[in-house]
């Protein structure tokens, strides 16, 4: 997993990022690989949002998961997922 930090000089630097560690990276915008465990269908909030909820996996957090809210202003901008199982990549998001 890799996760974007830009530094002072705005070169961006990736470094690798586990699911565990993504708890302590609260405010930060992170970019995450993971193993989807399970998925929501698309919903408007009570704004004109779209959001869906994701349930990741890794090697580091694969007993519960972690749970992912995803909102985006259309429903074709939220991620295709197909099956559990499927990898996806989630860049420069917030925690």
């Amino acid at each position: 997993m890799s996760v974007r930090v830009r530094n002072s000089s705005n070169r961006n630097d990736y470094k690798l990022l586990r699911l565990r560690d993504a708890h302590s990276c609260i405010n930060q915008r992170v970019s995450i690989i993971a193993i989807v465990l399970d998925f929501g269908l698309p919903k408007t909030t009570r704004g004109t949002d779209q959001c869906c909820t994701l349930r990741l996996i890794d090697e580091t957090h694969y007993q519960t998961g972690m749970s992912v809210n995803i909102f985006t202003q259309n429903a074709e901008s939220l991620p295709r997922v197909a099956a559990a199982g499927d990898i996806i990549q989630l860049s420069n998001v917030m925690v």
